[in-house]
């Protein structure tokens, strides 16, 4: 009697075990059955800022002569932005002023023969880069136009930026999450299953300041795809901007999400 009572608890307790790890084992599944899923957005904005980076060049013989060219320029510009158009003082930026002598060009028989010297400077190069950033776009046009004709000689950039990208960025990323769960429930439905809650979540930003003319807008066009949301804002009023066209720049979101498979 005492041996069957042992054999007979043993088994209850094999078969409890046995239970246990199966309901581990559907657990296990359950969590297995996920899919993994990519949503991208873009959202189109009118820039409402530029940012514009110049540089004063000059040369002269006299080096001294060359860096009171450069200041005059420099000077005159920063006037020009600050009394004139009344940018603020603080978004006009100058750079540190650079010098670079230009050495005379000697052959190889004439430096032997002492004819001509390789040492000797021909004239001395004075550069400056001041950067302006506009509120006013409608300003553009004159700031460039009266830069060149106070001898700023070179644009080096332009860009055109928002001055709302975190709301911008925030409605990108909202409308990429909302692609990803339409792509993950058409995935679902063709395969027979609902699609759960998310799992996991990786968020990706990224803007592109540029103007956005014909070659940019043809390949914003071959970037569309089944999971790729773009909006376009409304187009700035006509004339807003002289002659300037702003064109858009993007602002978007990529979000990756594992959902779970019910």
């Amino acid at each position: 009697m005492a041996r069957t009572h042992v054999l007979a608890v043993l088994i209850v307790a094999t078969f409890s075990f046995n239970g246990s790890w199966a309901q581990l084992g559907s657990r296990a599944d359950i969590q297995n059955r996920t899919i993994s899923v990519s949503g991208e957005a873009t959202v189109l904005v009118v820039p409402d800022q530029v940012q514009i980076s110049m540089t004063a060049e000059n040369r002269a013989a006299d080096l001294m002569a060359a860096k009171e060219q450069n200041d005059q320029a420099v000077k005159a510009l920063v006037e020009y932005a600050t009394k004139t158009l009344g940018i603020e003082p603080r978004r006009v930026q100058t750079d540190f002023i650079t010098v670079e002598p230009q050495y005379r060009s000697c052959n190889h028989d004439d430096e032997m023969s002492g004819r001509c010297d390789p040492l000797k400077i021909v004239y001395y190069t004075v550069k400056k880069g001041v950067q302006i950033s506009l509120k006013d776009v409608t300003q553009y046009e004159a700031l460039v136009t009266k830069a060149m004709s106070l001898g700023v000689n070179h644009i080096d950039n332009i860009a055109f930026t928002t001055t709302e990208l975190r709301k911008h960025r925030d409605e990108a990323r909202e409308m990429a999450a909302k692609a990803s769960l339409e792509k993950a429930e058409a995935l679902a439905s063709a395969l027979g299953v609902k699609v759960g809650k998310a799992i996991t979540i990786n968020t990706e930003n990224y803007s592109s300041y540029y103007w956005h003319g014909l070659y940019d807008s043809q390949r914003g066009n071959s970037y569309m795809s089944q999971n790729v949301i773009q909006q376009a804002p409304e187009a700035s009023r006509e004339g807003d901007t002289g002659g300037l066209a702003m064109g858009q720049i993007k602002v978007s979101a990529t979000v990756n999400v594992t959902y779970q498979l019910e």
